[in-house]
């Protein structure tokens, strides 16, 4: 064992003990009322979502962009999202980020933030996925609303168009010319149940509203992507398949927005922390990047980070998500890990 390898050993503190909700997304087993319990429940998901199919789509005067995922817990939609967003405001477009603003304060919607507008307290007024949208995507417009097609309307009235819907894939109300899925590789379909048994929203057969599928974090897995392929092929036999990764492009302080260079997460024992639904992918991007992690803290999605874990004792890593949550930073050794998506295939 190299001597790095033996001091993340010596210093790395044990994960949390798993959920339920851990059980169920990696799809172990459980008692059996407990499994029937949650399965009859399931039903329900599947008939509200079949409600919705059945009325007809609005269709406003923009470009509907539609992002969204089949699976319950983070996919790597927001660095989709940007990546996009620039590219349509690159091309010259007006564009807006259709979000419901998820862990957001509540408000009257739609509500609307306009390029350049983004302030400390743009994460408890849109959300945290919205605010870090608008920080990586200068010149874009944040709408907030749960009505996706109210929230579209007023984006055409701002002069928008094109509009990106934000995990738009169950959102069947608008009408979308694009209908982006991405699939995360390294958990797909989970163990093939609905929620709340399971992981997925709707059945695989949903695939085939999709007009483009991604697999995300295609660098992660250890399972096989053309069996992946296989799968979602007898659902979406004629939407392209696009690979990504997510690719760590650098870490920044959230103390004045300096940048750091990844070889620090190598150099000195650090924190990690975040609050996200995917935990295990961010842990994974760490190791992967040889972070010498010394504590490991995992947090509900979207939950408010301690101000025990934001101490100067030790360099705290978190996600850009995360950050975008703090409202006062009381160390200068917080950072944020950056991602980009890379499109591989």
């Amino acid at each position: 064992m190299s001597a790095h390898m033996g001091r993340m050993a010596r210093t790395a503190r044990a994960e949390p003990a798993a959920t339920l909700t851990d059980r169920i997304r990696n799809g172990e087993s459980l008692p059996l009322p407990l499994h029937l319990a949650l399965w009859f429940a399931s039903l329900g998901q599947r008939f509200g979502m079949w409600l919705r199919l059945r009325r007809a789509p609005v269709k406003v005067s923009a470009r509907v962009i539609s992002y969204g995922n089949i699976t319950a817990g983070g996919v790597g939609k927001t660095p989709a999202v940007i990546e996009r967003a620039k590219r349509e405001i690159e091309a010259g477009n007006r564009v807006a980020v259709l979000t419901r603003g998820y862990g957001a304060a509540h408000a009257r919607e739609p509500l609307i933030l306009q390029p350049g507008e983004a302030d400390a307290h743009s994460a408890v007024r849109f959300g945290d996925e919205a605010a870090l949208i608008a920080r990586r995507a200068p010149g874009v417009w944040i709408v907030r609303s749960a009505n996706r097609v109210a929230g579209a309307g007023a984006a055409v009235e701002k002069g928008c168009n094109v509009v990106i819907m934000d995990d738009g894939f169950q959102a069947v109300t608008l009408e979308r010319d694009e209908n982006i899925l991405l699939v995360d590789a390294t958990n797909p379909f989970g163990n093939g149940y609905l929620l709340p048994r399971g992981v997925l929203r709707e059945p695989l057969s949903a695939m085939r509203r999709a007009t483009e599928i991604m697999l995300t974090r295609c660098d992660q897995t250890h399972g096989n992507l053309d069996d992946i392929e296989r799968v979602v092929r007898r659902h979406a036999p004629d939407a392209p398949i696009r690979r990504a990764r997510h690719r760590p492009s650098g870490l920044w302080r959230l103390c004045d927005g300096g940048e750091a260079p990844l070889s620090l997460l190598r150099e000195n024992p650090v924190r990690a922390v975040c609050a996200i639904g995917n935990p295990e992918a961010f842990l994974n991007t760490l190791r992967e990047l040889g972070a010498n992690i010394a504590e490991t803290h995992c947090l509900p999605d979207h939950a408010s980070i301690p101000d025990a874990l934001l101490d100067a004792a030790i360099p705290t890593i978190m996600t850009e998500k995360d950050a975008m949550r703090l409202s006062t930073v009381p160390s200068a050794e917080i950072y944020a890990l950056a991602i980009t998506l890379e499109i591989c295939v």
